[in-house]
């Protein structure tokens, strides 16, 4: 191969930014904006390809034997390009036997400049397992902060307490209310600078490792793209976005929401006023088992006890139920959706339900799963690999020892789904058909391994890009409601197969399933407004890209706050979030981060949350006590937007529940008006002011054990505490009491 000649410096006309590239690689070396400081980069390109297929501890698919290179060459000159609003560099390049180019583009739109690759198959290329950026960031000079909105990160994080072992960041496609946007900051008051790094997997649920290094910090971002080298091949991926802008980092994240246009994600338009501020209480049917069957939880053994229990509901100020998948089978996985008696409960007192339901100003919406069907053989796999995996010598662990093992919230994920597959195994396997009927009539509508053999995690997954299982599904679900007459969906787990698929249909992007729902919803939205335009669309994962036609989401990013407020294991770093005033800058940088007119629900408890521990620490009452929960309770419920809560939840708060539901079906700022920023000269104090046409109110709660005195800052006036029915001089200092809620409706 000829010497390539050294790469220009990148600039454009569309762009202040000037980027240097590595001669040899053809990878980023330098940014700077105009004449102004060069930062130094240092990339690495890793590509896992080659080896034999296994089944993961927790399902899916490992490659034992792959391979991974990292040794990126130019192969030839750059060219430029002018497109109609920017300007292209390309740079080709090869990387372990594939050949491609990486491509610069300059726009005029913030963030200025991306960074893309598209990749075809040389002679002797091999399948493409996956695909890693690391980026190392020097960061010489004054001191720096970091800024992540929507993950395990407080706000305006000083450089000096990022973890060195690294922090997990969400992607835009991920299950957290994550852009993905990582953001280093010199907030200096002369001459303030932010550089922004934007991995955006678009096609694939990517994630990213932010760790503090020596010398600045490292980004690894994994694609998860798979594809087989086949001629057909052409991978064309999104990569990064990057910035380097003389603003502070309160300028850059209120020009967040607008960067979703440049690649085309925006919110419903036609989102039903109802679901904007719905309170959802989630009712389960059935028997939940635990800890090898010593513990079950069995709210509501039948259908008919759920309808028993409505005029309590009511009165408790909900004003939707939300039906889970009836347990223990099947359970968050799918026999027979049309089997409503087998999924959800009895069809006959489910109709009486939701007529009772309607003829009291209530709404009722069935969960609905989506990763894939359950038969004895893929419960038998899963039950087996645990049994044979690594967390099976603690899958019968006390509370008490797993304290000891201080495990990561990452390896307690994976125990707890480990925990969870044996306890529910031999409900699963006695209730399952051998071979589901599906995997039979319509093999093509699943995932598979290179041998054509269906995959999954515990289920047989579906494939969800698959068009013709798509049109299947919206089938089935629009004659759900036509059947039943209910109000919407909460969809579960539309993101859970994150994995490949190496069909013939998808093998030359066999990682393109792992967003295939995206598709499914956008045509679902569109067949179930013909029929009900009211209909709710709801669904757990809660990344940007999941947004675009969901009316609300889950707050599953919301997860690890009460520990980080109140615990002390595994989320108690130097980076989490602290205190009161933590809270509320976290609120408000993840929600500035998403795209206009995102809708998230809070919850405080849910079945998540619930199965994710063991008995005696399932409730957030149990873990930090009915007071602290209590608090959380009124900060989540009266901050704005939906708020759900799991059966059960409601002991030792229903007279505070009942109080706090009044108040969000009859405060018009809560339910029409815009949340502005607020604080307290304390930080114990987590407040958010809410701004009507008419009235203006500030919750403000003490989350600490603690009593508090504070002022809250630039506000004046008199207020009504809607809790207590206490006027105060909002000018003065106001006492909490320990854990205590304030809800000041401000007289205008």
């Amino acid at each position: 191969m000829p010497h390539a000649a050294p790469a220009p410096e990148l600039t454009s006309e569309f762009s202040p930014l000037r980027l240097t590239l590595d001669p040899r690689t053809g990878m980023p070396a330098t940014l700077a904006r105009a004449e102004g400081e060069r930062i130094r980069l240092h990339c690495a390109v890793a590509i896992v390809h080659g080896g034999t297929e296994a089944r993961g501890e927790v399902g899916g698919l490992v490659y034992p034997t792959a391979e991974t290179a990292g040794e990126v060459r130019v192969a030839g000159a750059t060219t430029e390009h002018l497109l109609r609003d920017g300007r292209r560099f390309v740079v080709p390049v090869t990387i372990a036997g594939w050949l491609g180019e990486v491509q610069y583009t300059f726009r005029a739109a913030q963030p200025s400049l991306t960074w893309g690759w598209r990749l075809r198959p040389g002679a002797t290329a091999r399948a493409i397992r996956n695909i890693t950026l690391t980026l190392t960031v020097d960061l010489d000079g004054e001191a720096w902060q970091v800024e992540a909105p929507g993950n395990r990160l407080r706000p305006h994080l000083p450089l000096a307490d990022l973890s060195s072992a690294g922090t997990t960041i969400s992607s835009i496609g991920g299950a957290l209310g994550s852009a993905g946007v990582i953001a280093l900051c010199q907030p200096r008051p002369d001459a303030p600078r932010t550089l922004v790094i934007w991995p955006r997997s678009l096609d694939e649920n990517g994630v990213s490792t932010l760790a503090r290094t020596d010398g600045g910090v490292s980004i690894v971002h994994t694609l998860n793209v798979a594809a087989s080298a086949d001629p057909a091949t052409d991978l064309g991926i999104e990569g990064v976005a990057l910035d380097l802008v003389d603003d502070p980092w309160p300028q850059v994240s209120s020009r967040l929401p607008r960067w979703y246009d440049t690649i085309g994600v925006t919110t419903p338009r036609d989102r039903p006023e109802w679901t904007r501020y719905a309170t959802i209480f989630e009712a389960q049917i059935g028997t939940s088992i635990f800890a090898g069957g010593t513990f079950t939880y069995s709210p509501y053994p039948q259908m008919v006890d759920l309808l028993d229990d409505l005029p309590r509901i009511h009165d408790l100020g909900f004003d939707t139920i939300q039906i889970m998948p009836r347990q223990p089978f099947p359970s968050y996985n799918v026999v027979d959706y049309d089997d409503i008696d087998l999924t959800w409960g009895d069809e006959a007192d489910l109709r009486r339900v939701i007529d009772w339901c309607h003829e009291h100003g209530m709404r009722v919406i069935l969960d609905i799963l989506l990763h894939g069907v359950l038969d004895q053989g893929s419960i038998g796999e899963a039950a087996d690999a645990v049994r044979s995996g690594p967390w099976a010598q603690h899958c019968r662990a006390t509370s008490e020892q797993l304290d000891a093992l201080a495990l990561s919230a990452a390896d307690l994920n994976r125990l707890t789904w480990s925990r969870h597959i044996l306890d529910f195994e031999e409900a699963w396997r006695t209730g399952s058909p051998a071979q589901h009927p599906l995997t039979v009539e319509h093999p093509e509508w699943f995932c598979t391994d290179s041998a054509g053999d269906i995959i999954g995690i515990y289920t047989r997954a579906f494939d969800m890009s698959n068009p013709q299982w798509q049109s299947w599904f919206i089938e089935t679900a629009v004659g759900l409601v036509r059947r039943l007459g209910i109000d919407g969906f909460r969809f579960d787990a539309p993101g859970y197969n994150a994995f490949p698929n190496w069909s013939p249909r998808t093998r030359t992007r066999a990682s393109v399933q792992q967003l295939g729902a995206l598709t499914l919803f956008r045509r679902l939205r569109v067949a179930l407004r013909e029929l009900n335009p009211e209909a709710m669309l709801y669904t757990e994962e809660n990344g940007p890209l999941w947004r675009q036609h969901m009316d609300l989401n889950y707050n599953y990013d919301e997860f690890w706050l009460p520990d980080s407020l109140f615990g002390a294991g595994s989320e108690h770093p130097p980076s989490r979030v602290r205190h009161g005033r933590d809270l509320a800058e976290w609120m408000r940088e993840r929600d500035g981060s998403l795209p206009v007119g995102s809708v998230t629900a809070h919850h405080l408890d849910s079945h998540d949350s619930f199965w994710f521990l063991l008995p005696g620490r399932q409730w957030r009452r149990e873990q930090f006590g009915i007071d602290a929960a209590r608090a959380l309770m009124h900060a989540y419920a009266l901050s704005g937007g939906p708020y759900m809560m799991f059966v059960g939840g409601e002991q030792g708060m229903v007279d505070e529940i009942r109080r706090v539901n009044h108040l969000r079906s009859t405060r018009p700022e809560l339910r029409d008006g815009v949340v502005v920023a607020q604080s307290a000269d304390d930080d114990a104090i987590y407040s958010r002011r809410h701004r009507g046409a008419l009235t203006e109110a500030i919750i403000a709660v003490n989350l600490s054990a603690a009593a508090v005195t504070a002022t809250l800052a630039a506000v004046s006036g008199t207020a009504v505490d809607a809790l207590d029915d206490t006027a105060h001089d909002l000018a003065c200092p106001i006492t909490w009491a320990p854990f205590q809620a304030r809800y000041l409706v401000v007289d205008r």
